[in-house]
C-alpha cells in the first residue's frame, strides 16, 4: 500500500475557521466604503468620506459600528459634492 493513499486528501482550511473569525465575517457583509482612491485632506478622505481613524479601525470594527462609519461617510460626501456645486 502507498503511503499517501493511507491518508484522506484533508480539506481546504476555510472549513475550519473559528468561531471568532466566522463573526468577523458577519461583518464583512458592510461593504467597504474606499474606492481604492485615497485622497486625504486633513484627517478625512475625500474619496470614501471616512476620517483617517476610520479607515485606521476598519477591519477591527463590528457591525453596527461600520453601519454607522458608512452613513457618516455617505453624509460627508454629500456635503462635499455640496460644497463643490456652491463653488
Amino acid at each position: 500500500m502507498k503511503w499517501a493513499s493511507a491518508f484522506p486528501a484533508s480539506p481546504p482550511m476555510s472549513r475550519f475557521r473559528s468561531s471568532s473569525r466566522q463573526g468577523a465575517s458577519v461583518a464583512k457583509d458592510i461593504e467597504n466604503p474606499c474606492v481604492s482612491l485615497c485622497q486625504l485632506n486633513g484627517e478625512l478622505c475625500v474619496s470614501c468620506g471616512r476620517t483617517r481613524e476610520e479607515i485606521r479601525k476598519w477591519r477591527c470594527m463590528k457591525r453596527p459600528e461600520k453601519m454607522a462609519t458608512v452613513q457618516k461617510a455617505a453624509a460627508r460626501m454629500k456635503a462635499i459634492a455640496r460644497k463643490k456645486g456652491k463653488g
